[in-house]
């Protein structure tokens, strides 16, 4: 895609005003929504008008029962999951209240004594000094449950002693649950705990990625290199073996073109006379198709077929293209297409309008005879442009896809967003509809991998897994 909006993934609660204000801001909604929104008349044809007025029924009348601004958010969030699962969310501005934030008890911990308590442990478990973001926690076991007591914090609005999250029933880990409380002190629930060896623990799907300070033992070279690859920001290479060597690409978005330009530029020479390459994408959400280009000779086997997708012109919608005029990461070219491209779309008001080809053909003069095997690492977080480049990925005869199916999120994209009249919230919703509808949709069902991956696998052997594979099959 052109130009995806990152979602965020946080929110702030604040006090609110009448239920009378939150069905303003849910008009407002509906009709910004119902009139911009690329994807709203397939999903309404999908889910039917029956089931479209059922669920306005209902959200209004929970929003007549709102008495705050999380309340109010809660319900215009869960509207517009009607229509689909990504590319589209409702946040709150945090300029729209002046109360001050939430706030928790504030428990008197002994630190010096939970370390000499932790020293003198037979048995080493959960307990502990954890590190993540900017924050330290001493992990304590209260009955079933690990609660996590700020020590240190670079965030004002934490104390020591206050309690950041919670692992529940713990002694069931097929059941591992966490309650982490965000920089508000509001709770968010999390149904997923990864536990990497005996000194990190990843709650949710990266979403926090814990490391034991003390007492803290050697963690196995596999699990290093996984925590590499979470916690590397921008793209990077490392050999795996003599006949393997690796890219990590943690997002496609648009500023880390260059970055992953330079990487594959700086290590061309070595991929090319290597007989494998793993290309871990794990945990990238998307962002602009340009990003993979350089990749894309080296997998190069077929001619690569794209199928484009129509924008739906309106002011609001085409009023992005302008903003790419001003975009600092933008090429002359990209800018060009975008001057062109408004202007296209602003003769087209009210329609859908493909402004590029309906199916693309990109071709390359060279099939480089090595790398043999490419193996591309894919989760459930794979979503947008990251599904766009396995489209692409999947038609060299050298590729094969190793993990778990992935978002299926990109037949509606192309983000863009609105400010509701009362600053309270912001609307991101999507420009465009893949031409792909609806003989090979993504959307709600995902990219499956030619090599699944179970359970019984652990996140930090994926890339030993694949390269086994890699060097000892024919694929």
């Amino acid at each position: 895609m052109k130009k995806i909006a990152l979602l965020p993934l946080f929110v702030s609660f604040f006090s609110y005003g009448s239920a009378v204000e939150c069905e303003k801001e849910f008009e407002w909604l509906k009709t910004t929504f119902e009139n911009n929104d690329a994807g709203f008349h397939h999903a309404i044809s999908n889910k039917g008008q029956e089931s479209y007025t059922a669920h306005n029924n209902a959200i209004l009348a929970r929003i007549k029962n709102t008495n705050s601004l999380a309340q109010c958010h809660e319900a215009l969030r869960d509207w517009v999951l009607f229509f689909r699962k990504g590319h589209v969310a409702v946040t709150i501005n945090n300029n729209s209240s002046n109360d001050a934030t939430g706030s928790s008890t504030v428990h008197n911990v002994d630190i010096p004594a939970f370390k000499q308590y932790l020293k003198d442990k037979p048995i080493e478990d959960l307990e502990g000094i954890w590190q993540f973001s900017s924050y330290t926690v001493a992990l304590k076991k209260e009955g079933s449950e690990y609660k996590g007591y700020i020590t240190e914090s670079a965030n004002p609005a934490w104390k020591v002693g206050q309690v950041k999250f919670i692992i529940h029933d713990f002694q069931d880990k097929s059941a591992n649950k966490a309650t982490f409380f965000m920089g508000d002190h509001s709770p968010r629930e999390i149904d997923t705990i990864t536990f990497l060896g005996q000194n990190e623990v990843v709650l949710g799907n990266n979403f926090i990625v814990m490391s034991r300070e003390a007492p803290r033992t050697e963690s196995p070279a596999n699990i290093k290199r996984y925590l590499r690859m979470l916690d590397a920001s921008k793209p990077l290479f490392e050999r795996v073996s003599q006949d393997t060597v690796l890219v990590r690409i943690p997002s496609f978005d648009h500023v880390f073109k260059n970055d992953i330009d330079a990487v594959v530029a700086q290590n061309l020479d070595t991929i090319l006379k290597t007989e494998n390459l793993i290309i871990d994408i794990r945990g990238n959400g998307g962002g602009s198709d340009v990003s993979y280009a350089s990749l894309t000779p080296i997998m190069y086997t077929n001619p690569i077929r794209t199928v484009g997708m129509e924008y739906l012109s309106t002011e609001l919608n085409n009023s992005r293209m302008l903003g790419f005029l001003e975009h600092p990461h933008f090429s002359d070219e990209e800018k060009q297409w975008a001057r062109e491209g408004y202007e296209t779309l602003q003769q087209n008001l009210g329609v859908y309008i493909n402004i590029d080809e309906d199916v693309t053909v990109e071709t390359f003069d060279k099939v480089h005879p090595l790398p043999k095997r490419i193996g591309v690492l894919i989760d459930s977080s794979n979503g947008s442009t990251a599904e766009q480049f396995l489209l692409a990925a999947k038609q060299s005869q050298k590729v094969k896809l190793f993990g778990h199916t992935t978002a299926g999120v990109l037949d509606i994209s192309n983000m863009h967003q609105t400010t509701s009249p009362s600053g309270a919230f912001t609307l991101h919703y999507s420009l465009t509809k893949s031409l792909r509808i609806p003989h090979m949709a993504i959307d709600g069902v995902g990219i499956q991998p030619d090599y699944y991956i179970d359970d019984k696998t652990p996140l930090y052997e994926w890339i030993s897994h694949t390269q086994s594979i890699l060097e000892t099959q024919s694929l």
